[in-house]
């Protein structure tokens, strides 16, 4: 059975301290890669990508209590990722879909 992309985004160890954490790792990298596909480069761009389809997030990812991840979230993630964790990830869930395994 494939794993979705947000099954490996899942096995990520979260870094953050726990306190204070309203979002979970994996729904803060998944809403950066789609906001990087989507065009969004930088961290107010992607704050502008969140916002822009807010409604739409919180119904699709099931985002408790109508919150989602300010640029300042997606900044703090992005500046202490460990991107080799990352690109494993991807390149895993990606892998799937590939015709030579």
């Amino acid at each position: 059975m494939e794993k979705s992309l947000i099954d490996y985004l899942k096995e990520i160890p979260d870094f953050r301290d726990q306190r204070g954490c309203r979002h979970p790792l994996w729904l803060v990298l998944l809403i950066i890669i789609m906001g990087i596909i989507s065009g969004y480069w930088g961290y107010r761009q992607l704050g502008r990508f969140t916002e822009r389809h807010r409604l739409t997030l919180i119904k699709l990812l099931n985002i408790p209590q109508a919150r989602v991840p300010s640029y300042s979230t997606m900044r703090r993630v992005m500046v202490q990722l460990d991107y080799q964790k990352l690109q494993t990830a991807f390149n895993q869930w990606s892998q799937q879909y590939s015709k030579i395994r």
